[in-house]
């Protein structure tokens, strides 16, 4: 009998019952969507997370797909899918992910708008944004490896990424903020520990050697936009210790169910490891 996940991505594929234009940014909606969910499914746990000022165990991403209509606009047909995922950190909402998958709902509200479920799926084969991990499992897979640890990682940022950073928000993904980060995030929900120093590692012997990035603002309340990083990252190892890129390259593949930075609940910090 397999292991229950610990660690879900699910992506759900919509169509829209009718052409509409959106905001380009509508993190917000998918995380209304998710708590929607998961108060029907157990209203206490709901609203256990909702409230929470830590760490939130789950990310939610934005609305991908549509045509661009002005610079923060963009719209949606029937004759198009578009997407979206929610990912967990914690097994008892990994449950309920696992659940809708199961049973998935045949509409869905965004934004006070309806779209038309068309798939429902956690498998990577299907959608390469899916998935599902266990903790020790994917640990076991780095930190027990014979053999040896990557010197070089490359990262994508697929929405727009950004960090606080000495009383700041810093935009670009340096390697101290990028891997304390997820450092942060498994610690907060995996029982498997890593050591605070992965993130001094990264800080002292890991550089970025190449980059594609550009700016990306998202809107906010009252008016204040927040500026991130999209695109991808190469972090070489300069310094090289077998275990601490072991670590680091465990917590880079982690990334892609944790997210990255600030605000992952409302669609930024997406981001996931790629081949080199």
């Amino acid at each position: 009998m397999s292991t229950p996940p610990d660690i879900v991505s699910l992506v759900v594929t919509l169509r829209p019952q009718a052409p509409v234009v959106l905001s380009k940014h509508l993190g917000h909606a998918v995380y209304a969507l998710l708590m929607r969910w998961v108060d029907a499914y157990d209203a206490t746990l709901a609203q256990r997370w909702h409230d929470a000022e830590a760490l939130k165990p789950f990310t939610c991403s934005n609305l991908v797909g549509g045509h661009r209509v002005e610079r923060h606009t963009r719209r949606f047909t029937p004759e198009e899918s578009c997407w979206f995922r929610l990912t967990t950190l914690a097994p008892e909402l990994a449950a309920v992910l696992t659940a809708y998958q199961a049973q998935p709902p045949e509409t869905v509200e965004l934004d006070g708008h309806a779209f038309y479920v068309e798939s429902v799926t956690t498998d990577p084969q299907v959608h390469p944004w899916a998935g599902t991990a266990n903790y020790e499992q994917l640990a076991a897979t780095y930190l027990l490896a014979p053999r040896g640890a990557p010197r070089r990682l490359k990262l994508e940022f697929a929405s727009p990424t950004v960090f606080r950073h000495q009383g700041m928000h810093m935009p670009f993904p340096l390697p101290s903020l990028t891997f304390g980060s997820l450092a942060d995030r498994w610690n907060a929900f995996s029982p498997v520990a890593i050591s605070p120093e992965a993130r001094r590692y990264a800080e002292q012997c890991v550089a970025v050697n190449n980059f594609r990035l550009r700016s990306a603002a998202v809107p906010l309340k009252d008016g204040i936009w927040r500026v991130g990083a999209v695109g991808s990252a190469h972090y070489v190892a300069v310094r090289y210790d077998r275990y601490w890129m072991a670590v680091l390259a465990l917590l880079a593949d982690f990334g892609r169910y944790g997210g990255v930075g600030k605000m992952t609940t409302f669609g930024l910090g997406q981001m996931r490891r790629l081949e080199h």
